[in-house]
């Protein structure tokens, strides 16, 4: 008996290492990603004009592109420039300020939280602006209040 279980528990492993050890198969082999990623380029150098002018001397730029609510790299690379903005001050600290009042995310929520602290009132008024779009009612599902149950020995209460 112990002999066949062995045999079996043997044989078992050897299947699934086999079954691990075989290459696996390429679905998309035939398909060239980098056909399509040309093309997507081209078409977002059509709705995204490409300038020159845009250079890191210039100080603030004229548009501002807000990332999606998915994008995650396009969210991350917006608030390390309303960071830079924010700490250069003056000027850019208000235009930071108000790319945070436009962009309405909750990643600048300690952005803004500094904004309402600042000495400059403009980007305290902005900052307080921003804060507003979060007073309230918070975003998260509130589960519906259960009903009060009764005691288990509602014999005894009575």
């Amino acid at each position: 008996m112990t002999q066949a279980l062995t045999g079996i528990v043997i044989a078992g492993v050897l299947a699934a290492c086999w079954v691990l050890g075989r290459p696996k198969r390429n679905i998309l082999r035939s398909t060239d990603a980098s056909g399509i990623a040309a093309l997507n380029r081209g078409q977002m150098e059509l709705v995204i004009p490409s300038d020159g002018s845009n250079s890191s001397n210039q100080g603030s730029q004229d548009t501002v592109v807000l990332p999606a609510a998915s994008d995650r790299r396009g969210r991350h690379q917006l608030l390390q420039q309303l960071e830079q903005q924010f700490r250069a001050g003056g000027e850019q600290r208000r235009t930071a300020m108000a790319i945070c009042q436009l962009w309405c995310h909750r990643e600048a929520l300690p952005l803004i939280r500094r904004g309402l602290r600042d000495a400059d009132q403009v980007v305290a008024q902005l900052a307080a602006e921003a804060m507003s779009h979060f007073r309230g009612r918070s975003s998260l599902p509130v589960a519906s209040p259960q009903p009060l149950k009764l005691p288990r020995n509602v014999s005894r209460m009575r």
